[in-house]
């Protein structure tokens, strides 16, 4: 890439904001949203470059186990919904996918022909998607944020993710607390309008579900 160039780099809009970030830069206002431009701007401060892997972190399988037992009552109440969700995007190429506060990701439910793909980028039980592992993404984004998120294509930080469309939103207590993140992850030609505000609903009946259950 020639970085002598990057003030004409080509294109407009989010192709001239991935050629100014992998020259070392943070693009200027108005190329990618104001959330997207601090979240890259988190993921350099963590150390990530977006031309190299996460960094693998990834809990075995003593440390999964732990890590849902911990979280047992968030993904059994979680877990109808999710099987609701897959069932509305069953054949679109996705998958379902329930985080905890830490972004470890503590189950999944999505098309075989997507998991696969899924697999080679760590989107499985055990991975973290903490931004500080993975950069840009919907669910580390959704915890740095503690709002609902969508990430895009290119708007991922990490250039291998780039084939990845996902909107997470975050599942909190009867207490408030934040206890983890849902999200939709899928291959982004499958990009639909209305996925971000089923998550964030499919969030709403989890919290409601935890609700009832203490109350």
């Amino acid at each position: 890439m020639d970085c002598a160039k990057e003030g004409r780099a080509p294109g407009q809009g989010l192709r001239r904001a991935r050629h100014l970030l992998e020259c070392g830069q943070i693009p200027p206002a108005g190329l990618v949203s104001a959330l997207v431009a601090q979240s890259w701007l988190r993921s350099v401060n963590a150390g990530l470059t977006p031309w190299r892997g996460a960094d693998g972190h990834h809990l075995a399988a003593p440390d999964l186990s732990r890590a849902i037992e911990r979280r047992r009552e968030l993904v059994t109440r979680a877990r109808p919904v999710m099987e609701y969700l897959h069932a509305q995007t069953r054949g679109s190429g996705s998958m379902v996918i329930l985080a905890d506060e830490t972004g470890v990701l503590l189950d999944t439910l999505g098309d075989s022909d997507f998991l696969s793909r899924a697999e080679r980028v760590a989107l499985m039980p055990g991975a973290s998607w903490h931004e500080h592992h993975r950069g840009t993404n919907a669910i580390g984004t959704a915890l740095a944020e503690s709002a609902p998120v969508s990430v895009h294509g290119g708007e991922h930080f990490l250039e291998h993710n780039g084939f990845l469309t996902c909107a997470a939103a975050p599942v909190a207590g009867p207490d408030g607390r934040l206890l983890g993140v849902l999200d939709i992850s899928g291959h982004r030609r499958g990009r639909h309008p209305h996925t971000a505000g089923l998550v964030s609903a499919s969030a709403h009946m989890i919290e409601n579900r935890l609700f009832d259950a203490r109350h």
